[in-house]
């Protein structure tokens, strides 16, 4: 009995955590997959569907709208079904979604099949990054952003390798559906290991007075710190997505460089945040949230200084720098989320935090595009400082106020630490 009771204990303490975390990962593989695989395939679905170059732009903002809506509304989903499951019926969502794509006969089936790609992969982003930031250290926040690097470098090279083959953009986007579904089914399989709502709440949070009181959704607004913390998201992506969509361009027409160099030096971006996430995780453990945070904010502020001198000596530092400087923000302020607001409000202020990032890919990001057409090109640098330095603002404001009290900060409360 004795032995029983130890291997349990070793089962539920140790080795489903480990397990389940590992199933994380996977799982934003997944949503890093179908991210990035659009501007690769756009080329050859044009051709099949005779359709103009910017009808791309109509499947973004679609994805995007359904994806900020699905972040929204999540809050009210994970609180009627466990993550567990909301994350698997998304998975199957997408995966069904792209095996759509792979067969659909016209354009308009492909508009009608991105509406439910859209929705899961919001639903999958918002559920898992709270539920790691509840129940699991900054570490494993970073290293799971970090995997979301590897499905979006993987996912292009998946088209690339279909198109290569004579398998064309339908058999990638096979695959990649295929993908999916096995992860939707390693998802399934392991729905045991999630634990439930109920367990979270079992911290020293329980006697905090803003657990006493479920608030409504416009409620949470006037919470201190919330709008700030929210505000923080959309400019970040600017600086992230901006820098990836408007730097080759940049690099192109304002410092001469060639367009497969451009391309090379955004990879080398991506790159960066990729390694910078995986290094963020090592150091974690040494350093909380908000100092991971100021040292990102400190490189990236560097970054874009030196972005903005006209010398081509410091092209490559700056990219490099900047995308080392962004790996630790995303990741950290997510899982600063439920202890500065608690737990029993962290899943609808995550799906607003990451629902607002995702309308900042349609709003803010295009519109640096715009400004830098119509006035000069030197505004895509630029703006890179300009909402660097309001991510920074915005950071320490909500460093100087008095957000919650002492039992909501204990580092421990709700994180489970290996």
């Amino acid at each position: 009995m004795t032995l029983v009771r130890y291997l349990r204990s070793f089962f539920m303490k140790k080795l489903k955590p480990t397990l389940l975390i590992i199933v994380i990962y996977i799982s934003f593989i997944s949503l890093g997959l179908p991210d990035t695989v659009l501007g690769v395939a756009w080329p050859s679905i044009r051709s099949t569907f005779k359709l103009p170059l910017q009808v791309a732009g109509v499947i973004t903002v679609v994805t995007t709208i359904g994806t900020a809506i699905s972040c929204f509304a999540s809050g009210i989903i994970l609180r009627k079904i466990k993550t567990g499951q909301v994350v698997f019926i998304s998975s199957v969502l997408t995966g069904t979604a792209l095996l759509g794509y792979s067969i659909a006969p016209a354009f308009s089936w492909l508009l009608l099949l991105t509406i439910p790609l859209g929705i899961g992969a919001g639903a999958v982003d918002t559920g898992i990054n709270n539920y790691v930031a509840l129940n699991y250290s900054q570490r494993d926040m970073n290293w799971l952003h970090c995997f979301w690097g590897i499905g979006a470098f993987v996912g292009p090279n998946i088209i690339n390798f279909s198109v290569m083959y004579s398998n064309g953009w339908r058999g990638g986007y096979r695959m990649i559906g295929i993908i999916q579904i096995c992860i939707a089914a390693i998802i399934l399989i392991s729905l045991p290991l999630w634990r439930k709502k109920s367990e979270l709440s079992k911290t020293d949070d329980r006697n905090d007075s803003q657990h006493k009181e479920k608030l409504k959704a416009f409620q949470l607004f006037t919470k201190k710190g919330v709008v700030l913390s929210i505000l923080a998201f959309p400019m970040y992506i600017a600086v992230e997505m901006g820098t990836g969509v408007w730097l080759a361009s940049y690099l192109i027409e304002s410092r001469d460089i060639n367009k497969i160099r451009a391309g090379i030096l955004v990879s080398i971006f991506y790159a960066s945040i990729t390694i910078g996430r995986l290094l963020s995780g090592i150091i974690a453990t040494r350093y909380s949230n908000n100092e991971l945070i100021k040292k990102g904010l400190g490189i990236m502020l560097i970054a874009a200084i030196l972005l903005n001198i006209p010398n081509p000596i410091f092209i490559i530092p700056a990219i490099i720098l900047l995308g080392v400087g962004c790996a630790p923000i995303y990741p950290s302020m997510l899982h600063n989320t439920p202890k500065l607001f608690g737990i029993q409000h962290s899943q609808e202020i995550t799906g607003y935090q990451i629902g607002s990032s995702y309308l900042s890919g349609v709003i803010i990001v295009p519109l640096i595009g715009f400004l830098a057409d119509k006035i000069t090109i030197e505004i895509i640098p630029l703006s890179i400082l300009l909402f660097t330095i309001s991510i920074i603002i915005i950071m320490r404001k909500l460093n100087t106020k008095d957000l919650s009290n002492s039992e909501n900060l204990k580092q421990e409360s709700c994180i489970i630490r290996e």
